[in-house]
């Protein structure tokens, strides 16, 4: 298997049966020579086929073993070993064990580590865009905050009576603080829960595509992790606090203008 960019690299055509890769690897052990061949261990094999990952490995070409061992002159050495979960959620686990059984002469890395470039970006990417929904939200908060002073408005009178009956500016308070809270709730609530159903549907069904059809992953992936759904629900919470706050100190300033 030849990476896409060695095929455009070569010019390979894999649908071509009489179409062998000439591979040339460095003798071991091998003293300068008027041949230049005889300094080189030269073996052909046939590509059967091209895949397209990421460049890094796009520049690749997957051997059998047996193979490779014959052009290095590596009967026994191995440069490393790469092992897939069935469950990925015991990775920590399993790392922990194979690093202490090997010793220090091993290093041993998850996928993450291995590619901690790739990793930092797409975490600063996240962070950025949780960023900037979350001044979205501040803007739209202001939404909250113009509702309850409307309602406060509207409610003067009732806020009047309720004062002239005993009710305390912090009962009154409490009130408008408690029906922002759950306008908030419900529309955070509401919005988790469409996301929620929204990463299901594309993990089972992959509705939105990659631009590219050649790729090996057509869909693009999606993750839940309940860190990610607690981190929203806090950050709502709290502008939401924030806000109801705000509008319930409305409703209770000039009680006695009100009355009068």
């Amino acid at each position: 298997m030849i990476g896409s960019a060695v095929q455009a690299y070569l010019s390979v055509n894999i649908h071509n049966d009489f179409q062998d890769i000439e591979i040339y690897s460095p003798r071991k052990g091998a003293v300068s020579s008027i041949i230049p061949t005889e300094e080189f261990v030269v073996k052909t094999i046939h590509p059967s086929g091209v895949f397209e990952v990421q460049q890094q490995f796009d520049e690749m070409i997957i051997v059998p073993i047996d193979f490779a061992r014959g052009l290095l002159g590596e009967e026994k050495g191995v440069s490393a070993i790469e092992i897939n979960l069935k469950n990925p959620d015991l990775l920590d686990k399993m790392q922990r064990e194979i690093s202490a059984a090997l010793g220090e002469t091993f290093v041993v890395k998850n996928r993450m580590q291995q590619n901690q470039l790739l990793y930092k970006i797409l975490t600063s990417e996240k962070w950025a865009i949780f960023l900037i929904l979350t001044f979205v939200l501040i803007i739209a908060i202001f939404n909250i905050i113009g509702s309850l002073t409307m309602l406060v408005i509207d409610k003067s009178k009732d806020i009047a009576i309720l004062n002239s009956m005993g009710a305390s500016p912090g009962m009154i308070r409490s009130i408008f603080f408690t029906e922002g809270m759950m306008i908030s709730l419900v529309g955070c609530m509401a919005g988790m829960l469409t996301g929620l159903i929204f990463c299901l549907l594309q993990q089972h069904y992959g509705w939105i595509k990659m631009d590219q059809p050649d790729l090996t992953i057509e869909a693009y992936p999606v993750a839940m992790k309940w860190t990610d759904f607690v981190l929203v629900f806090i950050t709502v919470n709290v502008i939401s606090i924030i806000a109801s706050l705000i509008s319930s100190r409305l409703s209770v300033k000039n009680i006695g203008k009100r009355i009068a």
